[in-house]
């Protein structure tokens, strides 16, 4: 799963230059059909490969390259026949930094990044708005302006040092309306630029995929989970609200467990308070996510924002 994404993204890429190039080989043969052409294009070649040599001994090249302007001259005016022109016969690539080979001077090139980037937030499960951003954030609505912008610049800090840091876990908690959704798309988006794999669910979707994980045997079952296991970063939504099912407790402690040991990024919005999660969840489940070696808890306390915007 962790690669998967950047193995489609190098296939398209990959898939780009092979249609880009067959396109011109096809045009080359459609033309390679005029026999006037044929001989033209094949005296070309073997002056341009003459040219090559002699530049390559330091011969004097004049005469040749001469031969070879006025050859393009003739190819030139068999191909208006044909609609064609010797640019057609050059592959027209997507990209044309790296001529869609997705690597540039060593490092993926831009157009790589860019496809990556639409793959990973079509990945997310989630409508993200991308305008939501730690730069963009203001907090007039906010009753506790200085309080809740500490609280951004605080979680900025940690999606900087993501990579670094020990805090794998963070739990969001606060009342409906308070900006916990807004705060969640500034992190989505701020690790998405960062290039990694994010899944968005809520905890009802959840409860769905542990169901069908349930519900299913034989070989596939395992990779029901793949995707929520493996991710670089899991955001659940509305913790709390689903539906009580057989064993969705023990799921959840499975999921966060297995998550936190391989040092995977978990976060999770909430209405309830830290005592309503362990009544519903459970000591285990509870400690995984409030796990001071391991966790942050931030609770956010404001008026309904929605309200606010309304009035």
């Amino acid at each position: 799963m962790d690669n998967l994404i950047y193995k489609n993204v190098i296939d398209e890429i990959t898939s780009r230059k092979t249609e880009s190039e067959m396109l011109a080989s096809q045009r080359l043969s459609r033309a390679m059909q005029n026999e006037q052409f044929k001989n033209l294009y094949k005296t070309l070649k073997t002056l341009e490969i003459e040219n090559s040599k002699k530049e390559f001994l330091k011969e004097d090249t004049q005469q040749i390259e001469d031969e070879i302007k006025n050859t393009k001259i003739k190819i030139e005016k068999e191909l208006n026949s044909l609609k064609l022109s010797l640019k057609d016969f050059q592959p027209e690539y997507h990209c044309k930094k790296c001529n869609d080979t997705g690597i540039l001077k060593n490092n993926y090139c831009d157009c790589f990044y860019e496809l990556l980037n639409k793959k990973l937030i079509s990945n997310i499960g989630a409508n993200i708005d991308r305008s939501h951003t730690f730069d963009n954030s203001n907090f007039d609505l906010f009753d506790n302006k200085e309080m809740i912008s500490k609280i951004y610049s605080k979680i900025r800090e940690w999606c900087e040092r993501i990579k670094d840091t020990k805090y794998k876990n963070l739990v969001i908690s606060g009342a409906t309306g308070v900006g916990k959704t807004y705060l969640s798309e500034c992190i989505c988006n701020e690790f998405i630029n960062k290039d990694m794999i994010i899944n968005f669910h809520t905890a009802f979707s959840l409860n769905n995929i542990f169901y069908k994980y349930a519900t299913t045997f034989g070989n596939e079952k395992m990779a029901i989970l793949d995707d929520v296991l493996k991710c670089d970063v899991l955001f659940i939504d509305d913790f709390g609200s689903e539906p009580k099912m057989k064993n969705s407790e023990e799921y959840f402690y499975t999921l966060i467990n297995e998550r936190t040991l391989n040092k995977k990024i978990t976060i999770i919005s909430t209405n309830l308070s830290p005592i309503q999660i362990l009544d519903r969840y459970g000591e285990r489940t509870f400690s995984r996510i409030s796990n001071k070696a391991n966790s942050l808890m931030i609770k956010i306390e404001n008026s309904d924002l929605r309200l606010k915007k309304r009035n």
